[in-house]
C-alpha cells in the first residue's frame, strides 16, 4: 500500500506551518538528541520534569511526549501530575517503552498510565510489549525476525486487542515497524539485513521515532489525521534508515546520528512515496 503524495504532501506541510510544541519527559543523557530531531521534523521541543512549571494556553498545538528510559519511583508522580495536565488541555500524550521490560516498577507503571489515562500512542519492541501484555501464551519469549513476528497471527491479535481495548495506536520497534489501531495493521518495511539492523540498534535510536511521532500527532487535528501522522512519522524514519544505509557510511555512531537528522530534515512527499514500502492489512 502506498499514501498519495497529495496526503503525504499535506501531512509534512501541517507540521511545518504549525511547528507543535513538544513537552518532553525523558532521560537527561538523551536531551540533545531528542532536540535535535524534534527540530528536524519541524517541532520545537520543551524539556521538563513536570508540565505544572508551565502555563500552557489550549489552543497550543503541543504534545507530551514521555520516555521510560531510566524512569525511576521518584519521578512517577511528576509524570502522572504532567498527564493529567495534558488531558485536561486535550493534548495529545506519547508513551515510549524504551527499557520498559526490565524493571518492575517500569512494567506496573506503564499499565497504571494505559489503564488510568487515554493515551494516544504507545511505543516500543516486541518484548517491551511482551512485558505488560502479560500474556505468555501469545506473547512469545523473543521475537527476532520480522517475517517470524509477520506469520504469528496469535502475537499481533494481542497487539490488535490491547490496541483496541484501550483506544490507543500500537507502534512496534522491529525489524520492520509495525503499526495498528486494532483495526488495520500496517508493516513498514526498513529493508535492512541482520547487520544493519545490529547496527542502528547499538547506536541507540530509539528515541528519534518517538520524537517524529510526538510531532506528527501534536500537528494533527482528527484521529485519522493523527494515525495518517503516525504512518508518515514511521515512514520518514523508514525511509531515513533506507538511505543511509544505501550511503554505506561507516563512521562513529554520532555521525551516523547526524546523517539520519540530515535525512529527517530533508525529506519530502516524493521521497516517501518512492521509497516507502508498506503492507497493509484491514481486520475489521
Amino acid at each position: 500500500m502506498q499514501i498519495g503524495v497529495r496526503a503525504l504532501d499535506e501531512c509534512l506541510s501541517l507540521q511545518k506551518k504549525s511547528k507543535p510544541l513538544i513537552y518532553c519527559i525523558s532521560n537527561s543523557l538523551l536531551l540533545k538528541d531528542l532536540a535535535e530531531c524534534i527540530t528536524a521534523y519541524n517541532g520545537i521541543p520543551v524539556f521538563l520534569s513536570s508540565l505544572i512549571k508551565y502555563n500552557i494556553e489550549n489552543e497550543e498545538l503541543a504534545s507530551l511526549l514521555v520516555s521510560f528510559e531510566d524512569l525511576t519511583e521518584d519521578k512517577v508522580q511528576d509524570i502522572e501530575k504532567s498527564i493529567r495536565i495534558a488531558r485536561r488541555r486535550k493534548m495529545p500524550i506519547i508513551l515510549d517503552l524504551v527499557g520498559e521490560d526490565i524493571s518492575f516498577i517500569k512494567k506496573e507503571t506503564a499499565l497504571s498510565f494505559i489503564n488510568r489515562y487515554n493515551i494516544d500512542v504507545v511505543i516500543g519492541s516486541i518484548t517491551e510489549f511482551k512485558a505488560i501484555i502479560n500474556n505468555k501464551n501469545t506473547m512469545k519469549e523473543e521475537i527476532s525476525y520480522t517475517n517470524k513476528f509477520k506469520e504469528d497471527i496469535e502475537v499481533r491479535v494481542s497487539l490488535r486487542n490491547f490496541s483496541k481495548a484501550n483506544n490507543m495506536i500500537v507502534v512496534v520497534k522491529n525489524e520492520e515497524y509495525y503499526l495498528t489501531d486494532g483495526y488495520s495493521e500496517f508493516f513498514i518495511d526498513r529493508e535492512m539485513n541482520r547487520e544493519n539492523y545490529n547496527l542502528f540498534e547499538a547506536i541507540k535510536l530509539e528515541y528519534m521515532l518517538a520524537a517524529l511521532i510526538s510531532v506528527g500527532v501534536a500537528a494533527a487535528g482528527t484521529s485519522e489525521e493523527k494515525f495518517i501522522s503516525v504512518l508518515v512519522a514511521i515512514m520518514t524514519m523508514a525511509v531515513s534508515e533506507k538511505i543511509v544505509v544505501q550511503k554505506n557510511l561507516k563512521d562513529e555512531s554520532i555521525l551516523n546520528k547526524k546523517y539520519l537528522i540530515d535525512e529527517i530534515i530533508n525529506v519530502n512527499s516524493d521521497k516517501l512515496n518512492k521509497l516507502s514500502k508498506i503492507d497493509y492489512l484491514f481486520v475489521r
